[in-house]
């Protein structure tokens, strides 16, 4: 998982106070309760619903807002984080059955299915300096008193890297991104034969073993530099909520920019029994060098004894000497073994058939598996979803029936290369053409609220936020979020990196993520001090700040699932399209010094399909005022139509995996956002004029499908 949130809320939460009157034989917190309480939003309209079905939404909204409690919070982390959950381990599958039984006690119905994937393990990691003088390097964390199972964590380790015995200068790459690597040339130094030394952030960690091999590294160590995520920062955990000298940040180096799911199983459910490739033909595994993570206290004496020119100011970081390129000075020998097997997993559902239209889904999910304990990456998501299921248990008691079905989720394998999710959506691939949304958490613990969103869930979204009263001021999460970002309200782009990727890059599911941060949150990101004391201390420690984040999923599920016209806007979505076109037409004169690939008439589609839009749009607030159910209908095929409009079938150039012609992870990146993947990947990292031309004819298709699915 990777997050990225907006600054932090210098207050703390207050404990919350519960107060209750009777509604329809529910008890329901009053619309003054705080902060805690009902949804601040009492009898206004809300989108997508006639007036008389927004009454009747709000009074279960109320109860549900009631529920979600900062101790239950707090005792389902101390029970699910009590001992490691790495992906398809024993403390995984306790994990998992700590969870079945917690959803059974709220009268719910979980299945357990059972995926099977390809992953590693670590068997033997050792690394020693050998030159300037001889050190062996510490590959796990200290045990702090507090940490039961410390002996299941496992050493440092980057998932599917490849085993290798190497030795080698040393070479300083920065951050391991493309543009570092050509520094380096350009600069004259080599990397071929050598072990590069790369600090984590900037990019998704497995582009950087992928770098160093397309330049003739033999191994590479990532290390957690304290200018991004240690004690320059702040106090270091335990005394504060920075990463410690000893903190390593494990993670997977899979390809997950060209693939997701199963690296043996790519665009089919790894069921038991399922055909698989070899791992050598798995696009997931290519183009990769042993690789592993330690600490910035084991990179220290590396950087330190390094020669050669003294690095530019923006590659310098935290520890107190200047950082030199190398290579000479430093050797290393890094001896790793990885096994690889075919091992179990396991996905925690629950599923509340619908009472009008079964057969479509709002679907919520988070992933369970952690690197190790795993309070913030990612039990914050998982425990709000148990929560979601605890009020929904809550409101069927009350005689309550969504309308459309709902499936509550947590994943198992995310932080291998979302195992989990990506195997249920492949088996799934027929009903998620019904399926209206999907919901993602992935770090929901934190003051810093940061959503990411497909376009037409924007509004939906926002609207959402005002119903939820945020811990520590006096408003809500609505108010709370403009004031962290100076009066504007942003809403990240779908890329990479979580639950949401199957759901909404491949089968064009309309997705938002919903999550929440604190100060300091990167610095237990993939850490053994990823734990019960740091998030009791520093990341929430009254635990509203999750409750709140179980309120706004909560009413955000209830309201994709019983709107009378599914809330997805299309206006704001073609407007940005034809936004990026014009910038590709701007990259391309800035690049090449001329138009290569002309867009202009995909400019003009996105702009029909923006005036389609609106018209729709005024046909569904009539259809709401008119309370015209076969309309609704009729509206709602095509709502849920015009987001799976914009896949191709043939996938994205060189990454068939990926199917959204909008947005994917960048090919360069990994996690964040790259608009118009197919016309940027080819044209700029390809270089091939040919096949943007055709990717733009594919998407110029697709502009017109969505154009004529929201025409009458």
């Amino acid at each position: 998982m990777f997050r990225s949130r907006t600054p932090a809320l210098a207050a703390l939460c207050a404990p919350l106070v519960t107060f209750a009157v009777t509604l329809a034989g529910a008890v329901v917190p009053p619309a003054s309760a705080s902060p805690g309480g009902a949804p601040p939003g009492g009898d206004e309209p809300i989108a997508g619903f006639t007036q008389k079905n927004a009454r009747w939404e709000r009074q279960y909204e109320k109860l549900l807002s009631g529920i979600p409690s900062g101790k239950l919070a707090r005792d389902l982390d101390a029970e699910l984080a009590s001992e490691p959950g790495l992906a398809t381990t024993t403390g995984d599958w306790r994990r998992v059955q700590r969870i079945v039984k917690r959803l059974k006690s709220y009268g719910l119905q979980p299945e357990v299915k059972t995926y099977y994937a390809y992953l590693s393990m670590p068997k033997r990691v050792k690394v020693e300096m050998t030159a300037p003088h001889r050190v062996s390097l510490p590959v796990k964390e200290k045990a702090r008193p507090w940490q039961k199972h410390f002996e299941d964590v496992i050493p440092g380790h980057n998932g599917m890297s490849p085993s290798g015995d190497v030795r080698g200068e040393v070479v300083y790459a920065n951050y391991g991104r493309p543009e570092d690597f050509a520094l380096l040339a350009e600069k004259g130094v080599s990397v071929k034969g050598k072990i590069v030394l790369v600090r984590y952030g900037s990019v998704f960690r497995g582009i950087k073993p992928r770098e160093a091999a397309r330049h003739g590294a033999k191994g590479v160590l990532i290390y957690s530099d304290p200018a991004d995520d240690g004690f320059t920062r702040g106090k270091v955990y335990p005394e504060g909520p920075w990463r410690p000298a000893d903190g390593i940040q494990r993670g997977s180096v899979a390809q997950i920019q060209l693939a997701a799911g199963d690296p043996q199983t790519p665009g089919w459910p790894a069921v038991k029994g399922a055909h698989r490739i070899d791992p050598a033909d798995a696009p997931m595994l290519k183009g990769l060098v042993p690789t592993m993570p330690i600490s910035y206290g084991a990179a220290e004496p590396l950087l330190k004894a390094l020669t050669g020119p003294e690095v530019p100011k923006e590659w310098q970081g935290g520890l107190k000497f200047p950082y030199r390129f190398g290579p000479g000075g430093t050797q290393v020998h890094l001896d790793l073994k990885n096994t690889f097997s075919v091992r179990p997993l396991w996905d925690v559902t629950v599923r509340i058939p619908g009472s009008e239209r079964p057969d479509q889904e709002v679907i919520l999910g988070a992933h369970h598996d952690a690197w190790t304990y795993g309070s913030s990456d990612n039990l914050s998501g998982a425990e709000n979803v148990v929560q979601v299921g605890r009020a929904l248990g809550t409101l069927l008691k009350q005689g309550w029936r969504p309308k459309r079905t709902i499936v509550l989720a947590t994943w198992d394998g995310e932080e291998y290369g979302l195992f989990g999710s990506t195997e249920y959506a492949e088996e799934r691939a027929g009903r998620l053409r019904n399926a209206v949304a999907y919901v993602n958490m992935d770090g929901a613990g934190g003051s810093n609220f940061g959503p990411a969103a497909t376009p037409a869930l924007d509004g939906f979204v926002v609207d959402a936020s005002k119903e939820v009263r945020w811990p520590g001021t006096d408003g809500t999460l609505y108010e709370a979020w403009k004031a962290q970002n100076k009066g504007k309200t942003p809403i990240s782009r779908i890329g990479g990196g979580s639950d949401f990727q199957a759901f909404f890059q491949r089968y064009g599911v309309p997705a938002l993520d919903l999550g929440a941060s604190s100060t300091g949150s990167g610095g237990n990101y993939h850490c053994s001090c990823d734990d019960f004391y740091w998030m009791s201390h520093f990341g929430d420690p009254t635990w509203e700040y999750h409750a709140a984040m179980t309120r706004l999923v909560g009413i955000s599920t209830l309201r994709l699932a019983n709107a009378d016209v599914v809330p997805l806007g299309y206006r704001p979505y073609a407007t940005e399209t034809a936004q990026y076109l014009a910038d590709f037409t701007a990259e391309q004169r800035k690049r090449l010094g001329k138009v290569v690939v002309d867009v202009s008439r995909d400019v003009d589609q996105a702009k029909a399909w923006q005036r389609a839009a609106e018209a729709l749009q005024a046909r569904a607030d009539a259809a709401l005022r008119a309370g015209d159910t076969a309309g609704f209908r009729r509206l709602n095929a095509k709502i849920m139509q015009a987001e799976r409009d914009l896949l191709t079938s043939a996938g994205l150039p060189g990454r068939p995996w990926y199917r959204h012609q909008i947005y994917a992870p960048g090919i360069d990146t990994g996690y964040a956002t790259q608009r118009l993947p197919a016309l940027y990947d080819a044209l700029f990292v390809d270089k091939d004029p040919g096949t943007a031309r055709a990717y733009e004819r594919r998407l110029n298709a697709s502009l017109r499908a969505a154009t004529r699915t929201l025409t009458p």
